[in-house]
């Protein structure tokens, strides 16, 4: 059945009367007495993905970004930001931040990794696996302190162990496919293009309809599906399109959307669109796990003519914001969870695919992006006002900040690192036909940091108008727009039988089988950054017949595997600039910019690091070298910094609030000194694999240029330390 739609901000008693009374009983009268005695400042620790600070500095003068720019003025900046581990990318960034440690220890060496020695040489590992963290995280430690922690969108928060009390918000899942429905042709579509819905197909009379407005012209129909039998009806939606004027001239300016289910019967809910307009339905999964619990999708009228002569719906996935709250136990948790997707805005971000497939335009990529906060602005508040949680550390991130760099970067940036001119430059198609568009785009870019500022200022007033607060981000941006097919050299080498079949997965079937292809060697990317492993015999189970390096030959393919990458040209270029930025070897990883990245069983034996405008994502088959079909990317050496060509992997660092310290621009930070200097400010211990500095000089009353590393005060267990004993 379809759930009524119900997005105001309803808050059952029941679920408040339980909610209390679970926190009442998960903290002794002896543990709130002592946690009330030795009770810290509140802290908010706000992240927005990719946020860069040379941009952050240029909107916050512009006076785009009104909270960033008053925690500056009164607070501190880091110069630059800080210096994020290696490789900047979203599954190393979010947990270095977390844990005050690099990635050598804490494990999640990329987006994508391969586990050596374990279950099989096909395995592949993502940072949100539940459990792949292997560092205590601040929001673990600050519970364990008797703190209350809300986290709202903090990668990876929902998959620690063990699991936080929460509340905990992170991430949505996804029920059927996205696409659009249309009448006419859009020149180049297939129904496979980066894996969304094509479906074209002719306007049929209508018939059979029950429920629906009056048309003034013969009303038409047609239908959509997202394929997928866990939505009611299979997840296909009827459309009826009709004529609301009645001006006696054809003037077709509707369409209302039901379920297959409803049999054509439209209801006072049925969504009804006007052409640019977006709708969020509600619905019950029929069937799987989640069966009876609620989801949504969003759709938007693309094009409406009047004559019909053009029609495009555009629909995403059902979606479903995953949400804890442990304190609740299981079955309050769970309605906690439902409450969120019942009650208030369908979850929803940016999705690259429908752009990047031609379906839709930049406009509409845009605003679905920016509906992030609908949904997360409401559950905040209800968390905090509706609930009546009352946080010591509210950790908050936004993803759109990344994603709009992602797609836009390299379209308002004119040359290349070495001044070759960027063929993309106001040219998404390349066609030397100018889309002059640089100040849209550049507007797109901006209004994500926009946002990110809006969703700090809400962070703060539910903590109270002026909580302390630090402000970073999990890497920063640079312009990229082609694409090296790292599997393709793989196979030159003859270490693949053929190219992989995905990312950090082994070569591809042999034609007409199921047995994979030969792979001694297999590469997992995100972004600039490649990790090369090899199938070693004696570390790696071997599988059946497959072949195996001999551990006597490790070294000498790992220096032709190096040797390679040093010498990779662009070939569609000749005397290319430099595509490749550094060769390392696994051993090589202790010291990469400063940063620690080597895992002993993460970390891959050869690791490749290009330079923009080349990275890994998005690669062609059968060619090294392509376009990437998008224009970003981060994940290069972690102090790559070149502002002249819009390139800088710094991550932000801004910090303010009562007890922070006022200065000029703080020099030297780095990601794994965040989460051990807020416990110290905090008063509670700082997570216990933290390998960063407390860095003293941010805070009131303590030495100005005094910092401690975290392992030589061990003894003090997250104490306030006397400042006779450190200075």
């Amino acid at each position: 059945m379809i759930r009524p739609r119900r997005l105001g901000l309803l808050v059952p008693a029941a679920l408040i009367l339980v909610t209390l009374t679970s926190i009442g009983q998960a903290r002794s009268p002896s543990n709130v007495a002592a946690a009330s005695a030795a009770a810290g400042p509140k802290v908010l620790f706000f992240a927005a993905d990719g946020m860069r600070p040379d941009l952050v500095d240029r909107y916050a003068a512009e006076g785009a970004l009104p909270t960033m720019n008053g925690l500056m003025a009164a607070g501190l900046k880091g110069q630059n930001g800080l210096l994020q581990g290696f490789p900047p990318n979203t599954g190393v960034g979010w947990y270095t931040l977390s844990t005050g440690t690099w990635p050598g220890e804490h494990g999640s060496t990329n987006n994508t990794f391969h586990r050596t020695g374990e279950t099989n040489f096909n395995n592949s590992t993502s940072f949100a696996a539940t459990g792949v963290l292997q560092a205590d995280h601040i929001a673990q430690s600050a519970e364990r302190a008797g703190k209350t922690v809300v986290s709202m969108e903090w990668v990876g928060s929902r998959g620690l162990v063990p699991a936080l009390q929460g509340p905990v918000v992170d991430f949505r899942s996804f029920f059927g496919g996205r696409g659009i429905v249309l009448n006419y042709d859009i020149p180049g579509q297939t129904s496979s293009a980066f894996g969304v819905q094509y479906q074209q197909r002719a306007l049929a009379d209508a018939t059979g309809w029950t429920g629906v407005p009056a048309s003034h012209s013969p009303a038409k129909e047609t239908f959509f599906t997202q394929n997928d039998t866990r939505i009611p009806g299979g997840g296909a939606w009827d459309v009826y399109i009709y004529d609301s004027t009645n001006d006696g001239t054809t003037n077709y300016d509707r369409a209302l959307v039901v379920n297959r289910s409803a049999a054509k019967a439209a209801g006072p809910d049925s969504p009804t669109l006007a052409r640019g307009q977006w709708a969020d339905e509600k619905v019950t999964l029929a069937s799987g796990p989640l069966a009876g619990r609620t989801a949504g999708f969003y759709m938007k009228l693309v094009d409406l003519e009047p004559d019909l002569s053009k029609f495009r719906l555009y629909f995403t996935s059902v979606q479903r914001a995953n949400a804890s709250y442990n304190a609740l136990g299981v079955t309050g948790s769970a309605d906690f969870e439902e409450t969120l997707n019942r009650d208030f805005p369908t979850s929803t971000a940016a999705d690259f695919a429908p752009l990047e497939a031609g379906i839709v335009d930049e406009d509409t990529y845009i605003e679905q992006g920016l509906m992030w906060k609908d949904a997360h602005w409401a559950y905040l508040e209800y968390i905090v006002e509706g609930l009546g949680v009352n946080p010591d550390l509210m950790l908050v991130g936004t993803p759109v900040t990344d994603e709009f760099q992602h797609q836009f970067m390299g379209l308002v940036t004119p040359t290349d690192m070495d001044g070759n001119a960027n063929p993309f430059y106001d040219d998404v198609t390349n066609d030397n036909v100018p889309d002059e568009r640089v100040a849209a785009r550049e507007g797109y870019i901006r209004s994500a940091y926009e946002e990110a500022d809006q969703t700090l200022a809400l962070a703060r007033t539910l903590m109270g108008g002026n909580p302390d607060t630090f402000v970073s981000s999990d890497h920063g941006f640079a312009p990229q727009w082609l694409a090296v097919n790292v599997s393709k050299v793989l196979v030159d080498l003859g270490l693949q039988e053929r190219e992989q079949s995905g990312n950090c997965r082994k070569a591809a079937n042999d034609p007409g089988t199921t047995t994979p292809g030969d792979t001694l060697a297999k590469e997992c990317h995100a972004g600039g950054t490649s990790q090369i492993y090899i199938n070693l015999a004696g570390r790696d189970p071997a599988t059946g017949n497959t072949p195996q390096v001999p551990a006597a030959d490790y070294e000498t393919v790992r220096n032709q595997i190096v040797a390679a990458f040093q010498n990779l040209d662009d070939p569609n270029i000749p005397g290319q600039q430099q595509v490749v930025a550094r060769v390392m070897k696994k051993e090589e990883l202790r010291n990469v910019d400063g940063t620690d990245a080597l895992h002993p069983n993460r970390s891959g034996d050869v690791v490749v690091v290009f330079r923009p405008p080349y990275q890994t994502d998005a690669q062609t088959p059968g060619q090294l070298v392509a376009p990437s079909q998008f224009f970003g990317q981060h994940g290069y050496l972690p102090d790559l910094v070149d502002l002249a060509h819009n390139v800088n992997m710094h991550a932000t660092f801004v910090a303010g609030g009562p007890g922070v310290r006022h200065q000029a621009d703080v020099v030297g930070v780095r990601a794994i000194d965040l989460a051990p200097s807020i416990s110290y400010f905090m008063g509670i211990p700082e997570p216990q694999n933290a390998r960063g500095k407390i860095l003293l000089k941010l805070f009131n009353g303590t030495s100005a240029f005094k910092e401690i590393d975290v392992l030589d005060i061990s003894d003090y267990h997250g104490q306030l330390i006397p400042l006779s004993e450190v200075s």
